[in-house]
């Protein structure tokens, strides 16, 4: 792989089989840093040089160059990478896809053993196949490597909250201001103190409200860009007081500003 082909962040839309669509993250920015998020898709990564440190689910992980990265959907994680010499190919891969070429029942997945996997010749291979876009060799190597990393257990493809008041409360966050809430209104939602309330969100989500909608929010603005919603009716939408605040923290979560992340897809679909 050409190092230069992918000097600075950038996001395309790749076609697959089939008619569906997956997204590849190209990154070389040794100053990347990505908040606690998820993707509703697949995330599968494949470190070409450097390191990348980053937390799956409350779990400490690293990968190097030549390793694997698989996580799950709504799977919360952070990340970091190295300082000098850094460069890695992420595939977001929608579970529809995923559940169909490895025959899962429709709301499972299979369970994912291990997050960071050392096959250098799969992730150069991975890498080269994203940078070309050949889209029938990137579908041929995550089916191989999603089959090897997942068994015969299932899940429920959702994290299962456990708590039906909580999940009410998650559900009315992913369409309110996260700079607007008002602990104490949503603690009686729930007939708890505020105090009771935050313990029992914490337990149920590991987060704070304000940041799982936050969360939610930011995710579901991606989904509208990817429609091809305007930026600023998107950040209107999603509830962030300004395009500005909306933009930042795009990029803390999704590795490029809503700007770059449209412009990325609109190049690559004028040029299909």
């Amino acid at each position: 792989m050409n190092p230069s082909a992918i000097a600075s962040s950038h996001v395309i839309g790749l076609p697959m089989e089939g008619g569906a669509q997956i997204e590849a993250m190209f990154s070389a920015d040794p100053k990347a840093r990505f908040e606690l998020h998820w993707h509703a898709e697949w995330s599968v990564g494949a470190i070409l040089e450097g390191h990348c440190e980053f937390t799956c689910n409350g779990e400490r992980l690293l990968a190097c160059a030549g390793d694997l990265v698989v996580m799950a959907p709504f799977a919360l994680h952070t990340a970091g990478v190295s300082p000098q010499g850094f460069r890695m190919v992420m595939l977001y891969v929608p579970h529809a896809w995923v559940g169909a070429r490895l025959g899962w029942p429709v709301g499972q997945r299979g369970v994912v053993h291990r997050g960071v996997w050392q096959d250098k010749a799969a992730a150069d291979a991975l890498g080269d196949a994203a940078l070309s876009q050949d889209g029938e060799q990137v579908g041929r190597l995550l089916e191989h490597l999603l089959r090897a990393c997942t068994g015969s257990e299932l899940t429920a493809i959702e994290r299962q909250v456990g708590d039906a008041r909580v999940e009410a409360i998650c559900n009315a966050l992913e369409l309110e201001d996260a700079c607007r809430i008002d602990p104490g209104a949503l603690a009686q939602r729930l007939g708890v103190s505020r105090e009771h309330f935050h313990r029992l969100f914490r337990v149920a989500v590991g987060m704070t409200p304000a940041h799982y909608a936050r969360l939610a929010r930011i995710g579901r603005a991606k989904a509208l860009l990817r429609d091809g919603c305007a930026q600023a009716d998107v950040a209107a939408q999603c509830g962030f007081s300004d395009q500005a605040h909306f933009s930042r923290w795009f990029r803390r979560c999704f590795g490029v500003t809503p700007g770059n992340y449209m412009a990325d897809r609109q190049r690559v679909t004028r040029a299909a």
